[in-house]
């Protein structure tokens, strides 16, 4: 029978798609937590450049330069050079365990992923590609390659990991016990609304405030953020849960006296839209102007950042290795294991 080796710690796995910069949802849903664990937990941060091109491949020339955006947005938040980084297509072991785990795949449980549903409503089957698809099992593939005890995710990544885990217990259970079953675990705040208020920040929906941005961009962002509708004039009572400017000011606004000022004073007529965008405008380029100055420290130095990588790569091609020569003899496949 396969046997795990034993670790001296924990394993976390998480990651992003690298689509261009990181935006302060990213930090708040994510990021943020996964600096606070990554000394508790021997961390592997997975760049699913693969994931991209599930739905976006005519970015593909992209995506090498995105590489090293998100990888400087990472070391300039504070995520450690000890971590294990990798780029997913750079571990060949993934997609041999992507094929493994698509036999114990049913195609109604693939359609029942949220995130698929949502993509096949707004484009329609004709638009689908076998690899978007199929997604949900390269996903399950990326964690349980890793054998990790947690998997930080927002919110709406919870469906994928229950995949993961049915995916790990069906092995285990009937042919070999190679996985570990990984728990989601979600951040303070694990979504952030957008600056519109309409929705969740996203790159797509243009209402994102990015670790990028210069000073300007982020003042004249917030100026325009969305607040109470209701609210025609500085003297109107006004509604402070769920606007986005109260939002950020508890999350980013370390001065909690002045926070609460605002918000007995905003519920009271007694202050101005603009006073308070003005405040919270100052408030984020305070905290993003340092990130911004080290992520283009890294920008110009690549070579580092391939250093970072190509350790991190190797690291996991070491421990994906191991976990797919359970699997293949799990499965009685290890035949073909004395021509490797």
């Amino acid at each position: 029978m396969f046997k795990m080796k034993t670790r001296s710690k924990k394993r976390l796995l998480t990651g992003d798609r690298p689509t261009g910069g990181l935006h302060l949802g990213h930090y708040v849903g994510s990021i943020q937590n996964r600096i606070k664990l990554q000394d508790e937990y021997d961390s592997f941060f997975i760049i699913a450049d693969l994931q991209v091109y599930t739905d976006q491949i005519q970015k593909a020339k992209r995506v090498g330069e995105n590489i090293y955006e998100l990888m400087a947005d990472y070391l300039a938040l504070g995520l450690s050079e000890n971590n294990t980084f990798f780029i997913q297509s750079q571990v060949p072991e993934l997609a041999e365990l992507t094929i493994y785990l698509s036999f114990l795949t049913q195609v109604s449980r693939i359609n029942r992923n949220p995130t698929l549903k949502n993509e096949i409503k707004m484009y329609g089957t004709k638009s689908i590609s076998l690899g978007l698809y199929s997604y949900p099992v390269s996903q399950a593939s990326d964690i349980l390659a890793f054998n990790p005890d947690v998997v930080p995710v927002g919110k709406d990544q919870l469906p994928h990991i229950e995949l993961t885990r049915v995916l790990a217990r069906k092995f285990n259970r009937d042919y070999s016990n190679v996985f570990n079953i990984p728990k989601g675990l979600l951040g303070d705040t694990p979504i952030l609304v957008g600056t519109d208020g309409q929705d969740k920040m996203s790159k797509s929906l243009n209402n994102a405030i990015f670790l990028s941005d210069k000073d300007e961009d982020i003042h004249n962002k917030v100026m325009k953020m969305y607040t109470d509708p209701n609210r025609v004039r500085a003297t109107d009572p006004g509604k402070v849960e769920g606007n986005p400017l109260f939002v950020y000011h508890r999350l980013f606004n370390p001065d909690v006296k002045e926070v609460l000022d605002f918000e007995t004073r905003y519920k009271n007529g007694t202050v101005g839209d603009v006073e308070v965008k003005k405040r919270l405008s100052e408030v984020l380029i305070d905290f993003i102007a340092p990130i911004r100055s080290k992520r283009e420290k890294y920008i110009k130095d690549k070579g580092h950042i391939d250093s970072v990588l190509k350790r991190g790569i190797n690291n996991a091609r070491m421990v994906a290795t191991e976990t797919v020569s359970g699997v293949r003899k799990g499965l009685g496949i290890n035949y073909g294991d004395k021509f490797r």
